[in-house]
C-alpha cells in the first residue's frame, strides 16, 4: 500500500479485491478495525463479529492481549513484523498461518496492516519430511551396513554410526568431507593395487551407474586394516542431474579371514591328497571321471585330473574287476575290493554320496596302491612254504642247500653262501654257495672258496651272533673275498651252526622288511640244525643202543647155555654124590648137601629170569588189541594154587581193552597178583582195577598187606633188589614189570602207606574208543574159586 494515503474507494477496492487474508488494526490497540472477506473466511466467522475483536482473538491461546499490543506496537516501530500463528477456522480445525504486520498510513491516521498468509498444507508437508527424515535417520543408526550420503560433488552430507565404527572415524570428522577423506587410506581394491577412478563413488559420479559389492581394503586411523564390501548408487533429481550418491560398506574382514582359511584350509587338503600315496577319484551317475587326484596316480602313469571327463568303463573296459565294482557302487553298494591294474594291485572303496533326497549323487573312491604290501605277501608266503622243506633235511647240508635257495629267493640278493662253524679248527668253512657267488669268487665248486679264519670280519661277526649289514662288501678291512666285486652283504649268524652271507651286486638298502624275513629265516635254520643235531645225537645214541642190546643179547646166550652147563654139572655130580654116598653122610653133611642143591636150583631160576628180562624188546610181539579181563582170568587161573594156599580173595573191576603184547601184560598181572597175594597180610584180599585216562588205561593192583617204606618205593623196581625175605624170589619179577611198562610207553609205580597195604600202579596205550568193547567183566576168586 505504502505509505501514502489512499482514497477509500481505491482502498476499498483492492482490501476488497486482495486474494489473501488482511485484518487492518488500531495501532495504539490493536483492535481489529475491519478483515477482508478471506480474511472473516479463513477464523470462520462473520466480518461484523471480527471487526472490533482483539488481535489474537481468533489465535489458541497462542499470544495474549497484552503480546498482540507489543506484536502491533512492535510493527509501528520496525515498520513490520512477522508471526507464525495457529489460528481456530471456526470449525473446530486450526490452520497454521504466516502473519507479517506491516505499518501503514491512511488519510494521515497510523494503522497496522496484518497480510496473512495460509501455510497449513505447506507446515503438513514439512512435517511429513521432517518425520520421513527422523524416521530415515532412525534406519541409518540401526542400519547393519554402514551409510555415507554423497552430495553430487562428492562432499559426504550424511552417514551413520556403523558406517563410523567401520572407517573408525567419527561422524563429525566423516560429514563434510570428501569421497576420500585424509583419515582413511584405501589400500587396494578386490585384492588389486588401487584404481582411484574405479572407487564406487569415483565410478558412479563418471558414469552414473551404480556400482555392486567391490572390496576395499582400508586402514583407519588407529592403523587397523579391514576389508569393506561397497556398493553405491545414484539419485538424480527431476532434471536428470545427479543430486546424490548413496554409498553402502559392510565390514567382510571376519567373512574374508574365514573364506581365506577356508580357502587355505581347502588348499591344505588338495595338498594333502595330491601328495598322500593314494588315488582319489569321485564319479557321477554315469560312471564319468569328476576329480582324480593323489600321488598314487603315478604309478600309474597318470598325471592329476587327467582321467576328469572320461568314462571309467571306457579306460578300465581291460578290467573286469574294476568294471563290476563301480556297477556296484552306482548301485548304490559300498565296495571295498583288491584290483589288479595292469602290474600293480590296488586296495579301492567306492562309496555312494545322495543327496537330501535319497538318490544317488556321485561315487567317491580311493585307491591305495598295495603292490608292495602284495609282494611281501607273497614274499613271506613263499618263505613260509620254502621253509616247510627244512623239517626235511636230514643233514647239514642238505639244510644249507635249502636255507640258501629261499634267501636268494625272498631277498633277492644273488650271492648267497652258508658257512659251517667248525668248533675243533675254529674256522667257518664254506658249505653251499649260490651260482652268482661261485661266479664272483671264481670257484668251480664251493669247496674252492677259502674258509674264515678267526681273524677276519666275517668271523668275528658269526661270534658277536647278532645280524649285521655290510653297507659296502670293500669297507671291510679282512675280509674272506677282497678281490670279490660285491656291494651290500648281510652276515646272518646261524645260532653256534654256521653263518649265512648274503650280497648284493651294488650298494643298496637293506629294508627292514627284509630284515624280518631274514632274522625267520636264521630262525627256522637253527631250529632245523639244532633238531638235525638232536638226531645225529639220537641216532648215535641208538647204535649205542643197538650195541649194548647186541652185547646182552650175547649175554642172554652165554647165561643160556654157557652158564647153565656148569650148573647142570654141578647139579648132577651133586646128585651122584647124594646117591653113591648119602648112606655115609651124617645129618650135617645132608644139611650141606641140601644147601648146594638149592643154591644151584635158585641160580638156575635166576639165569631164567634174567634171560626172560633181556628178551622184553627183542622177542617181544606185536602191540594189538588185548582183552584185559581175560588177561587177568587166565592169569588168576595159573595162579589157583598160589591163591588158595594163603587163602586170598582176588577182587577184579572193570578193565578197559589196551593195545598191548597180550603175553607180556599177562606177566605183569601174574607178577604184582602173585606179589600181593603173598605180601599180603593172612588170608589177604587183592583188588584188581583199571581206568581209562584220555589214550592210556591205568590198571591198579591194590593189597591189604605191611605196606612198603617210602625209602622202597623206587628200589623194589630195580633188577634184584627187590625187597623181599622169600626163598623163592628172583628178585627180578617187578623190574621185569616196568620194562615191560616202558615198552609200551607206559609208566610203574607204587604208592603205600606203612601198616596199609600197597598199591601198584601201571600205564598202557588204550584202544580207540570206537573200537573198545562195551561189555564189562568183572572176575571174583576166593580161595582158587571164581566169584
Amino acid at each position: 500500500m505504502g505509505e501514502q494515503a489512499l482514497g477509500d474507494a481505491l482502498y476499498r477496492d483492492v482490501f476488497e479485491a486482495a486474494a489473501d487474508p488482511i485484518f487492518l488494526h488500531d495501532a495504539e490497540t490493536g483492535e481489529i478495525l475491519d478483515a477482508n472477506p478471506v480474511a472473516a473466511d479463513l477464523v470462520g466467522a462473520d466480518r461484523a463479529a471480527v471487526v472490533g475483536a482483539e488481535i489474537g482473538a481468533f489465535s489458541p491461546s497462542e499470544y495474549t492481549s497484552e503480546e498482540a499490543a507489543r506484536l502491533v506496537e512492535s510493527a509501528l516501530e520496525n515498520g513490520e513484523e512477522s508471526v507464525s500463528w495457529t489460528l481456530d477456522d471456526g470449525s473446530g480445525r486450526t490452520r497454521s498461518v504466516d502473519v507479517l504486520l506491516k505499518r501503514a498510513t491512511l488519510d494521515d491516521e497510523e494503522y497496522v496492516l496484518a497480510f496473512v498468509t495460509d501455510v497449513t498444507e505447506h507446515r503438513a508437508v514439512q512435517e511429513r519430511y521432517r518425520t520421513e527424515r527422523d524416521m530415515l535417520d532412525r534406519l541409518l543408526d540401526i542400519s547393519p551396513v554402514g551409510i555415507v550420503i554423497h552430495g553430487s560433488a562428492g562432499t559426504i552430507l550424511k552417514t551413520n554410526e556403523q558406517a563410523e565404527e567401520i572407517l573408525g572415524v567419527d561422524r563429525g570428522e566423516i560429514v563434510g568431507a570428501t569421497a576420500n577423506p585424509d583419515e582413511i587410506s584405501i589400500l587396494t581394491m578386490d585384492g588389486d593395487p588401487l584404481d582411484t577412478s574405479k572407487v564406487p563413488f569415483q565410478s558412479v559420479a563418471e558414469t552414473g551407474d551404480p556400482v555392486d559389492g567391490r572390496e576395499l581394503t582400508i586402514e583407519r586411523p588407529d592403523g587397523e586394516r579391514v576389508v569393506v564390501s561397497v556398493s553405491a548408487s545414484p539419485l538424480f533429481g527431476e532434471d536428470g542431474d545427479l543430486k546424490r550418491v548413496v554409498v553402502s560398506i559392510a565390514d567382510i574382514t571376519e567373512r574374508r579371514e574365514r573364506e581365506r582359511e577356508r580357502k587355505q584350509r581347502n588348499e591344505q587338503l588338495r595338498t594333502l591328497i595330491s601328495n598322500l600315496p593314494v588315488v582319489v577319484f569321485t564319479l557321477d551317475t554315469d560312471g564319468i571321471f569328476r576329480h582324480s587326484a593323489g600321488k598314487g596316480l603315478n604309478a600309474l602313469g597318470l598325471e592329476p585330473g587327467e582321467l576328469e571327463g572320461k568314462s571309467v568303463f571306457d579306460v578300465y573296459a581291460h578290467e573286469p574287476d574294476i568294471v563290476d565294482s563301480v556297477e556296484r557302487a552306482l548301485d548304490g553298494e559300498e565296495v571295498r575290493a583288491i584290483q589288479a591294474v595292469d602290474d600293480l594291485t590296488f586296495e579301492t572303496w567306492y562309496r555312494p554320496v545322495r543327496d537330501d533326497d535319497g538318490e544317488l549323487e556321485l561315487v567317491v573312491g580311493v585307491g591305495r596302491d598295495v603292490s608292495e604290501l602284495a609282494s611281501r605277501e607273497n614274499r613271506m608266503g613263499d618263505l613260509a612254504r620254502a621253509t616247510q622243506e627244512l623239517p626235511h633235511a636230514r643233514t647239514e647240508r642238505e639244510a644249507a642247500s635249502v636255507v640258501v635257495d629261499i634267501a636268494d629267493a625272498i631277498i633277492g640278493y644273488p650271492v648267497t653262501l652258508y658257512w659251517s662253524y667248525d668248533a675243533e679248527d675254529d674256522w667257518l668253512e664254506p658249505l653251499v654257495a649260490s651260482d652268482r657267488a661261485l661266479e664272483l669268487v671264481e670257484a668251480a665248486e664251493t669247496a674252492e672258496i677259502p674258509n674264515i679264519d678267526a681273524d677276519m670280519d666275517e668271523m668275528k661277526q658269526f661270534k658277536r651272533g647278532d645280524l649285521a649289514v655290510v653297507e659296502n662288501y670293500d669297507d671291510l678291512a679282512n675280509p674272506v673275498a677282497p678281490e670279490a666285486d660285491f656291494g651290500t652283504v648281510v652276515l646272518v649268524p646261524i645260532g653256534d651252526h654256521g653263518l649265512l652271507s648274503v650280497g648284493a651286486l651294488e650298494a643298496e638298502p637293506f629294508e627292514e622288511f627284509d630284515r624280518n624275513l631274514t632274522e625267520i629265516l636264521a630262525r627256522s635254520a637253527v631250529d632245523t640244525l639244532d633238531r638235525i643235531e638232536r638226531e645225529r645225537e639220537l641216532e648215535a645214541s641208538k647204535r649205542e643202543l643197538e650195541r649194548s642190546n647186541e652185547s646182552l643179547q650175547q649175554f642172554a646166550y652165554v647165561a643160556s647155555h654157557d652158564l647153565q652147563e656148569p650148573l647142570r654139572m654141578v647139579s648132577s655130580y651133586v646128585s651122584l654124590l647124594e646117591a653113591e654116598y648119602g648112606e655115609h653122610f651124617d645129618e650135617e653133611a645132608e644139611e650141606y648137601m641140601d644147601f648146594a642143591v638149592d643154591g644151584a636150583t635158585r641160580m638156575q631160576e635166576m639165569i631164567d629170569a634174567l634171560l626172560q628180562y633181556s628178551r622184553v624188546h627183542t622177542q617181544g610181539e606185536a602191540l594189538v588189541e588185548v582183552d584185559s579181563a581175560a588177561v587177568v582170568a587166565d592169569t588168576l587161573r595159573s595162579l589157583e594154587f598160589l591163591i588158595e594156599d594163603h587163602g586170598a580173595t582176588v577182587e577184579v573191576g572193570e578193565l578197559p581193552p589196551v593195545r598191548a603184547d597180550r603175553s607180556q601184560l599177562g606177566q605183569v598181572f601174574q607178577n604184582l597178583v602173585k606179589n600181593a597175594v603173598q605180601h599180603g597180610g593172612s588170608e589177604p584180599t587183592v583188588t584188581v582195577d583199571g581206568t581209562r585216562e584220555d589214550d592210556r588205561v591205568r590198571f591198579e593192583v591194590a593189597d591189604d598187606g605191611e605196606g612198603i617204606p617210602d625209602s622202597q618205593h623206587e628200589r623194589i623196581f630195580e633188577i634184584f633188589k627187590q625187597n623181599s625175605d622169600r626163598d623163592d624170589s628172583t628178585g627180578i619179577g617187578l623190574a621185569m614189570c616196568k620194562r615191560i611198562a616202558h615198552r609200551h610207553d607206559g609208566e610203574i609205580w607204587v604208592e603205600s602207606t606203612p601198616g596199609e597195604g600197597a598199591t601198584f600202579h601201571v600205564t598202557m596205550p588204550a584202544v580207540d574208543e570206537e573200537n573198545a568193547a562195551n561189555d564189562v567183566s568183572r572176575v571174583s576168586t576166593t580161595d582158587g574159586a571164581n566169584k
